[in-house]
């Protein structure tokens, strides 16, 4: 058994209550990126991911935050407020530790990347993207069942597991993969949940899990460092 975590974004709380959910019993966890970003406690996300160390990719707030020379642009404004604020507050031996980062990741038979199988900045909304990504994973990645992927923060599983037990959250994937698995994310879920999710993996059995954690704690950080309000209303509407 094994835990895959995504998309921390510098929530201390969200990432504190998660890993004390994991079970003893998982062997590993593994990070599929953008550990900082939006929170307000990027040393201390950093810290704990290095410190354990969960082997783990780099996602794009990682790397806009650990480079200067990332074209900003691309970013809308209040996510760049968010690389500069953190930029000025990620201690060197974290910058380090997220430069050194791999972009994808492969153990256990599964292939970890933070965006798509394609393009780790890639955003998987959509069945046409989706199905594109199936069919890159299934021709470079023939002995891959499972890639789990983040950078939506939208949890998501494809194709549609038609005929799958999802009772307590536990999806049944070992008939007509590969699959596309997005475990949601830990800091700041963009799908109309307030929790912190993750997933736990056994073979190809996948179990979501939802974390409740302090919510006010985190939003009164983000708003005393003077990062904008919005990244703190947000958590409370999960989006």
């Amino acid at each position: 058994m094994y835990a895959v975590i995504s998309d921390i974004h510098g929530n201390l709380e969200a990432l504190q209550a998660v890993l004390a959910d994991v079970p003893e019993a998982a062997e590993q966890v593994f990070c599929l990126g953008d550990v900082i970003g939006y929170g307000a406690n990027p040393n201390e996300c950093c810290d704990i991911v290095r410190e354990s160390g969960m082997p783990t990719i780099t996602g794009n707030h990682d790397i806009a935050v650990v480079d200067p020379d990332t074209n900003l642009g691309w970013f809308n404004p209040v996510a760049a407020a968010a690389v500069r604020w953190t930029r000025e507050q990620l201690s060197a031996e974290n910058t380090e530790f997220l430069r050194s980062r791999p972009r994808t990741m492969q153990k256990n038979g599964a292939l970890f990347v933070h965006g798509s199988v394609r393009d780790p900045d890639e955003y998987i909304l959509d069945g046409a993207t989706a199905a594109k990504n199936l069919a890159l994973l299934r021709s470079e990645y023939p002995d891959v069942r499972l890639c789990f992927f983040g950078h939506t923060h939208v949890k998501a599983v494809a194709p549609s597991p038609n005929g799958s037990a999802a009772e307590n959250g536990v999806l049944d994937l070992s008939a007509n993969g590969p699959y596309l698995v997005n475990p949601g994310s830990v800091g700041q879920p963009r799908d109309g949940d307030t929790f912190a999710s993750y997933v736990l993996v056994e073979g190809t059995e996948v179990t979501y899990r939802f974390i409740e954690y302090d919510i006010a704690r985190a939003q009164a950080k983000i708003r005393e460092a003077g990062l904008p309000g919005m990244l703190a209303d947000r958590l409370a509407a999960g989006r």
